[in-house]
C-alpha cells in the first residue's frame, strides 16, 4: 500500500490536549534502533525553540510507527504528551512506513543503510509477491498469474523514496546481506561501519576471512582492509633455507615488490596477496650458488618491472636469451595500457641450449586464473625442452613432480 493513499487521521486538535497522545501509552516496539544521544539533544533544543515541526506517527491501537528520536527528546524535556498523527496500517506496512522515515531523515552509518534496505527489500516483496523475480506463483493449469494491478519493483520503488540510484541501493543490501551477522556486530560502532569500499571488499569475502580482517582492525593491528590483508599474508607463511646442490634448470617466480605501479583499488596489488621481497633482496639470494656451470634460468617478470629483471639476471650469473609471452586473455588494470600479458624470460649460464630442438610458439594464449598463479603449461614446456638434470622451482607455492620446490608458500 502507497503511503500516499493510506488512511490517516491526526489525533482531534479540538479536544483539551490539542492533538496530542500521552507519551506513556506509545508502544515502541523491539526492532528499534538504538538512540542516538547527541541527536536527542539537538532535537530536544530545537523543540524547545520552535516546537515540534512534525508530530510522531502511530497506529491506531498507539504502536510507535516514526518518531523515535522525537518521542526521547520530549521525554529528554520532561513533557508527559507528544503531537501524533495515526496511520491505519497493517503490522507489515507500520514497519515499511517507519523503515521509510529512517532511510529519509536518519543519518545513517552504510552498515545500518544497508541493513534498514534489506529489511525493507524482505517487507515490501511480502506486500507485493508480484514483484519478486519470478513474479507470482502458478495459476492452476500451468503458467504464471496475470499482474492485475502493476507494483514498482523494490529497487523502483526505493529509488524513487530515497533518491539514491539502484546500484547505490544494490551495493548497500549486499553489505548487509554479505557480511556474517557476527561480523557486523563488531564494526557496528566502529568507524568501518560507514567506509563503503571496505565493506563491499569485506562483503566479497567468506565468512572466515571477514573475521579475520576484522580482528586485525578492531585489535589496532591494522588501519584498512588492504592493511590487514598484508599482515595475515605475512603470517601465513614461513621461512625457509635455500636448499644446498647444483642444479641444470631453475624456474622463478619472484614476489616482485611493485611499489605504485599497481592500483590496490583493483584489488591486485601484489603485496596484498603474498609478502613481497624488494629487488636487493631478490638479487642477493645465493642463487648462482645453486646453478650448475651449465645451466637455464626461466624468470617471470611484468612489463613495469623488465628493466629491473636484468638486474637479477646479471646478479644471478646468467644471461638474457629469449622469451615467452602469455597472453592472458583477461585484461588487468595498467596506466598506460589495459595488461594482458606477461613476460618468461629465457636465460643461459655456460653453455646450456635445449635437449629438444622443438621450437614452441613464442606467444601462449592462456587464459588467467588466480591472482599471480603461472599456468602449468609452462613448466610442460620447460620440461619438454630440458627432460635431463635437476631442477628447481623457486618461490613456489606447491610441490610439483619430479621438481625441488623452494618457498614460504610451499
Amino acid at each position: 500500500m502507497s503511503l500516499d493513499g493510506t488512511s490517516q487521521r491526526t489525533i482531534d486538535l479540538f479536544s483539551p490536549h490539542g492533538g496530542s497522545v500521552l507519551i506513556s501509552d506509545v508502544v515502541v516496539g523491539e526492532k528499534r534502533r538504538e538512540v542516538k544521544s547527541d541527536y536527542v539533544q539537538k532535537l530536544a533544543d530545537s523543540i524547545k525553540q520552535i516546537g515540534l515541526i512534525n508530530p510522531i506517527t502511530i497506529t491506531p491501537d498507539n504502536r510507535l510507527i516514526a518518531g523515535y528520536h522525537r518521542l526521547q527528546a520530549f521525554i529528554q524535556l520532561g513533557e508527559t504528551r507528544i503531537p501524533a498523527v495515526i496511520l491505519n496500517l497493517s503490522e507489515l506496512e507500520a514497519r515499511l512506513a517507519e523503515i521509510d522515515e529512517n532511510l529519509i531523515r536518519n543519518e545513517l552509518s552504510v552498515l545500518e543503510r544497508g541493513e534498514w534496505l534489506l529489511e525493507r527489500k524482505r517487507i515490501y516483496e511480502e506486500l507485493h509477491p508480484e514483484t519478486k523475480v519470478g513474479g507470482l506463483p502458478g495459476a492452476p493449469g500451468g503458467g504464471k498469474q496475470a499482474k492485475t494491478a502493476p507494483s514498482a519493483t523494490f529497487a523502483e520503488d526505493t529509488a524513487n523514496k530515497t533518491g539514491q540510484s539502484r546500484r547505490v541501493i544494490e551495493e548497500n543490501i549486499q553489505i548487509a546481506r554479505d557480511i556474517s551477522p557476527e561480523v557486523k556486530e563488531k564494526i557496528r560502532d566502529t568507524e568501518l561501519a560507514d567506509r563503503k569500499k571496505d565493506l563491499l571488499r569485506l562483503a566479497r569475502m567468506n565468512p572466515e576471512q571477514q573475521e579475520k580482517i576484522v580482528e586485525k582492525i578492531i585489535s589496532g593491528e591494522a588501519d584498512t582492509i588492504n592493511h590487514a590483508k598484508k599482515i595475515l599474508a605475512a603470517e601465513n607463511v614461513k621461512s625457509v633455507e635455500l636448499p644446498e646442490g647444483k642444479y641444470r634448470v631453475i624456474y622463478a617466480d619472484p614476489p616482485w615488490q611493485y611499489g605504485g605501479c599497481m592500483n590496490p583499488d583493483a584489488g591486485m596489488a601484489a603485496d596484498l596477496q603474498y609478502p613481497t621481497m624488494p629487488l636487493d633482496e631478490i638479487a642477493a639470494l645465493p642463487v648462482a650458488d645453486l646453478a650448475a656451470d651449465n645451466a637455464v634460468l626461466f624468470l617471470w617478470t611484468t612489463s613495469p618491472l623488465l628493466q629491473d629483471s636484468f638486474t637479477i639476471i646479471n646478479a644471478w650469473g646468467f644471461q638474457y636469451k629469449a622469451s615467452f609471452v602469455w597472453d592472458k586473455v583477461k585484461h588487468n588494470f595498467g596506466y598506460y595500457n589495459s595488461v594482458r600479458h606477461e613476460f618468461l624470460l629465457v636465460c643461459t649460464k655456460g653453455s646450456c641450449t635445449p635437449d629438444n630442438p622443438k621450437l614452441y610458439d613464442s606467444v601462449q594464449s592462456i587464459e588467467r586464473t588466480e591472482h599471480s598463479k603461472k599456468p602449468e603449461e609452462f613448466r610442460q614446456i620447460i620440461d619438454d625442452l630440458y627432460p635431463s638434470g635437476p631442477r628447481i622451482e623457486l618461490f613456489a607455492r606447491e610441490p610439483a613432480d619430479n621438481w625441488h620446490s623452494w618457498g614460504n608458500q610451499v
